[in-house]
């Protein structure tokens, strides 16, 4: 298997791991206004008549480039993105315990889920202003590719965008590489950074966006998804290359999946049919049978029609249990933090297998109405405590606009 040895996130009212678990314990929401100083973001909101309550992380641009040897002229033109990603690996480096000296030179991976680049978008539309720091300090490519030439990592690197499941996609890609010897670390990221009202008016105009902000996921209230940003980083390891020190990992990999929806209603729209195989062949490629799996932490946009296929295909896969396969999705309290929304997903189930605890679902008391009480998959109630001596498997969804599905499973993990 696959352990996941160091992790470090920044998502909306949550800066670091142990306030990420907070929040999650709390079952507190944090979507919110964006920051005041985004001046020109809410300008041209209000010009647009469009809503921007989401969830917003703050000082995402806040870096000392003098770390990484880079020049300020070169740091003041970089994509934040590139800048969170650069700060929470080293983060996640440190949370596994390994130094830089450690890594230098090493067959690591580095695998980004990221899927927009708003500033480019907004500051270098015109050509013949450009600097060449532009050019280096943007595109999504070079966000992995950073990370790599930044610490000298010499295994694979690349940025995926497969929309809202790159970072889980991304660490599906990770995980393969570990397994196929092509490097010894992996380093996995997702990233959104909302700079730009551009995806906020396509989700109003598609009549998906929520108007509050908040996405209900799996409510019987759902009203459309409200976006947010954050970043999340996992260091994945072999488990047999665990260092002796590491007792213990936060969580196991089992095994990843990913497949596309084909030709579905419309080109927008989930394939119920395509999650159930995704599912069903991501379980059987490890060994364990859908009666196994103890929670799953799903899509759940707040979108009404999304949130009701993908609770038809986990009904199929799930048909016949009892107890019920328990639900949930963080989206619920942070928003859709689109490309880092899987890595977001996975970072929570990391830390409620290594905390031996399931919180409740925001929204279990106003449940879809196909969350009867004949549902083999049920919203959890109240917090429920897992025996820390038995392994605990469980699901993590992300599915991209488009077509692109991914699923991971994880396992509690323990040595001695």
């Amino acid at each position: 298997m696959i352990a996941i040895a160091g992790m470090s996130c920044h998502f909306p009212g949550a800066e670091g791991l142990d306030a990420y678990w907070r929040l999650i314990s709390a079952n507190r929401s944090a979507i919110g206004d964006p920051p005041a100083y985004r001046r020109e973001f809410i300008r041209q909101a209000e010009v647009l008549q469009i809503p921007v309550r989401g969830g917003y992380i703050e000082h995402e641009g806040r870096f000392d480039p003098r770390l990484f040897h880079i020049p300020e002229r070169e740091a003041a033109r970089m994509d934040p993105q590139q800048k969170l990603v650069l700060i929470h690996a080293c983060r996640a480096l440190e949370d596994a315990g390994l130094t830089f000296d450690e890594i230098g030179g090493s067959r690591t991976g580095v695998f980004v889920g990221a899927m927009t680049n708003d500033l480019a978008y907004l500051k270098w539309g015109d050509v013949a202003q450009t600097l060449p720091e532009d050019i280096t300090g943007n595109g999504l490519c070079l966000i992995a590719n950073r990370l790599s030439y930044e610490l000298d990592l010499r295994g694979p690197s690349m940025t995926i965008d497969t929309a809202c499941s790159s970072s889980l996609v991304a660490m599906h890609h990770a995980v393969r590489s570990l397994r196929e010897f092509e490097c010894d670390f992996a380093l996995v990221a997702g990233v959104n950074v909302i700079l730009s009202t551009l995806l906020q008016k396509f989700y109003r105009d598609a009549g998906v966006g929520a108007s509050d902000g908040g996405c209900r996921s799996y409510s019987r209230d759902a009203n459309g998804m409200g976006r947010s940003e954050g970043v999340g980083v996992l260091l994945l390891q072999r488990e047999q290359d665990l260092p002796v020190r590491c007792r213990k990992s936060y969580a196991a990999v089992n095994a990843t999946g990913v497949n596309h929806g084909g030709q579905s209603n419309r080109f927008t729209a989930p394939s119920v049919q395509a999650q159930v195989e995704l599912l069903r062949q991501t379980y059987a490629s490890a060994g364990i049978q859908p009666h196994e799996i103890a929670y799953v932490e799903g899509h759940g946009t707040g979108i009404q029609q999304g949130d009701l296929m993908e609770i038809r295909a986990l009904q199929q896969v799930f048909s016949g249990r009892d107890p019920p396969c328990w639900l949930g999705s963080i989206k619920s309290l942070i928003g859709h933090a689109e490309a880092a929304s899987g890595i977001a997903g996975v970072i929570k189930i990391a830390l409620m297998i290594h905390y031996a605890h399931i919180p409740p679902s925001a929204y279990a008391d106003s449940p879809a109405p196909l969350l009867d009480a004949c549902s083999p998959v049920q919203l959890m109630k109240a917090m429920r405590s897992l025996n820390p001596r038995r392994r605990h498997f469980m699901g993590v969804s992300a599915f991209g606009l488009g077509g692109t599905n991914a699923h991971a499973l994880l396992t509690s993990h323990r040595f001695g």
